[in-house]
C-alpha cells in the first residue's frame, strides 16, 4: 500500500523548473488520497478550496512572483489548529469552545507563503492519547501495514505524509504527539523548544508542555518548514524573543552525544540493536552512554502537569458538554483530583529535571534515545513487553517522548530501521533548549550515515 513518499524540497525544485504546477501537485494528492482513504488520514478534505488555492499559486508563478519556496506545496494540517476555511474539532463531539473563521498563527504563516492547505488530519481526540485509535472519526491506520496503530496524537498528518499524500503536514506535541507518529510510519518529525513556534490558535492539552511542528519526507523538508513557521507572534506571549530558524552549516566539530539508559527508559531488543547500528554508522560524533536515574518521579511530574492543565483547559466543557468519550472523559475528571500542593511539588520536580540534564550529564550537544521502545503496535493489543516491562500501549508510545516535552527541549525523530515485521523504527534527538538548527544539524549528518540521503 505504501509508496515511496517524495520529499518537499524535490516538489519545490519541480515547480520552479516548471516541470509541475500547483495545480498538478494537487490532483496528485487528491487522486492520492482518494486512493489510501481507507487510512482515515483525513477528517475534513475540500477539493475544491484545494484546487482554488493552487490555482492561484499557479497565478503568482505565471505573473512573475511566488511568496516563498512552499509556494503551491500541499500541506495538511491536524484538526487541533484554528482554519478559517475547515472547522476544528479536535477530533471531539465536545467541541472547541473557541472563535471560528480564524487561522492558528503557524496555519497563517502557511498561508502567506503561498502553501496549499490541504484539509485537516485525524488525530486522537483532543490530542490526550498516543494511539490516535480514539477519534469521532474513528482510527488512523498506518500505512506501513494497515493493521498497525500510526500512534499519536497527530497519527493523521503522520499517516498522510508516509502514505505519499502529501509531503509534509502540521502536528503537536504534548508527549511525543509528533514525534510517536512519525517513527511509527516512518517519517521524520520535529518538536521545536518550547517557545520557538506559536501555539496561538491551536487547541491546547497542556499549557507548559505543547508544542506545535512539522511532520515531514526528509529532514530538508523539516528545515525549509521551520523556516517559515519559527519565530516571535505578538499573538502569543511565550514566543517573545523567539528568532526566527536560520539553517547552519555543517559541523564544525564531532557532535557529543549522550545515550541515555536505566530503568524506565527500556527498550525491546530488536530496537536497541537497530538504534545502536545505527549510532555506530555515524562516524562523526562521540557516543557516551549514561544512566538517566529518578525516571519515575520525573515522568510522575509530566503527568501531573499535563493532567492539572487539560482539565483546567476543559474545566467549562465538563460541567455542561456531552460528546466526550468514555476514556478522555475519565481522563479529564481523574484530573480533578489532583491537587494545588501537587502541582506545585510537580514544578518543582521540573525544575530539578531541567537541571539535570542541563548540566547533570556532562557536556553534550544532543541526547539519543529510541523514540519508541516497541515498532508501532497492532490494533486492538493493549499490551507491551520490552526489557522486562509490560506496559499499556498508550504508555509505551510515551515512553521516552515526554522527557523534551518536561524540559521544554528541541526534539527529532528519524527512521533508522526496520522490525523483523517490516515495521519502521525510529531514532529520536534531543537538543539543548534554543539549540534547534544545531539539533537539525546533528540529525541530518546522522540520517545522511544511516538512510545515505542525498
Amino acid at each position: 500500500m505504501r509508496r515511496k513518499t517524495d520529499r518537499m524540497i524535490d516538489q519545490i525544485a519541480a515547480l520552479g523548473r516548471g516541470d509541475t504546477s500547483a495545480r498538478g501537485l494537487a490532483e496528485t494528492a487528491l487522486a492520492q488520497a482518494q486512493t489510501l482513504c481507507e487510512l482515515n488520514a483525513f477528517v475534513a478534505l475540500d477539493p475544491d478550496k484545494v484546487l482554488a488555492a493552487a490555482d492561484a499559486s499557479d497565478g503568482r508563478r505565471r505573473a512573475g512572483f511566488t511568496l516563498g519556496p512552499l509556494d503551491g506545496i500541499p500541506i495538511a494540517v491536524k484538526d487541533n489548529f484554528l482554519t478559517k476555511d475547515y472547522p476544528t474539532t479536535a477530533c471531539s463531539d465536545a467541541l472547541p469552545l473557541e472563535p471560528t473563521d480564524v487561522d492558528a498563527t503557524l496555519v497563517a504563516r502557511l498561508r502567506e507563503g503561498g502553501a496549499v492547505i490541504f484539509g485537516k488530519t485525524n488525530m486522537h481526540e483532543w490530542a490526550y492519547g498516543a494511539t490516535n485509535t480514539t477519534s469521532r472519526f474513528g482510527p488512523t491506520r498506518n500505512p506501513c501495514n494497515p493493521g498497525h496503530i500510526t500512534g499519536g496524537s497527530s497519527g493523521g498528518s503522520a499517516a498522510a505524509v508516509a502514505g505519499g499524500i502529501v509531503t509534509a503536514a502540521l502536528g503537536s506535541d504534548t508527549g511525543g504527539s509528533i514525534r510517536i507518529p512519525a517513527s511509527a510510519c516512518g517519517i521524520y518529525g520535529f518538536k521545536p523548544t518550547y517557545g520557538r513556534a506559536s501555539r496561538h490558535g491551536v487547541l491546547p492539552l497542556s499549557w507548559s508542555l505543547d508544542a506545535p511542528g512539522p511532520l515531514a519526507a526528509s529532514l530538508d523538508d523539516i528545515a525549509v518548514l521551520l523556516s517559515c513557521l519559527m519565530g516571535e507572534d505578538a499573538g502569543y506571549a511565550a514566543t517573545r524573543g523567539s528568532h526566527p530558524f536560520q539553517p547552519v552549516a555543517a559541523l564544525s566539530r564531532k557532535a557529543r552525544l549522550v545515550s541515555l539508559t536505566g530503568p524506565g527508559l527500556e527498550r525491546s531488543d530488536e530496537v536497541d540493536a537497530a538504534v545502536t547500528a545505527a549510532l555506530q554508522r555515524a562516524q562523526g560524533c562521540t557516543v557516551e552512554t549514561r544512566a538517566l536515574p529518578g525516571m519515575r518521579r520525573f515522568f510522575g511530574a509530566w503527568e501531573t502537569i499535563l493532567h492539572c492543565e487539560a482539565t483546567a483547559y476543559h474545566q467549562p466543557r465538563l460541567a455542561t458538554a456531552a460528546g466526550f468519550s468514555p476514556v478522555t472523559r475519565a481522563h479529564l475528571e481523574a484530573g480533578q483530583y489532583l491537587t494545588a500542593q501537587e502541582l506545585l511539588r510537580a514544578q518543582q520536580v521540573r525544575a530539578e529535571f531541567c537541571a539535570l540534564l542541563a548540566s547533570g550529564l556532562g557536556d553534550w550537544d544532543a541526547l539519543v534515545l529510541p523514540t519508541l521502545p516497541v515498532p508501532a503496535p497492532a490494533m486492538g493489543v493493549d499490551w507491551q513487553e520490552f526489557g522486562g516491562r509490560r506496559v499499556s500501549t498508550q504508555d509505551s508510545m510515551t515512553w521516552f517522548c515526554w522527557l523534551g516535552n518536561l524540559a521544554g527541549l528541541p526534539a527529532v525523530t528519524l527512521p533508522c530501521g526496520l522490525s523483523s515485521t517490516g515495521l519502521p523504527i525510529g531514532l529520536m534527538l534531543m537538543g539543548r533548549p534554543g539549540q534547534d538548527e544545531r539539533l537539525l544539524q546533528i540529525a541530518k549528518f546522522i540520517d545522511t550515515a544511516v538512510n545515505q540521503t542525498e
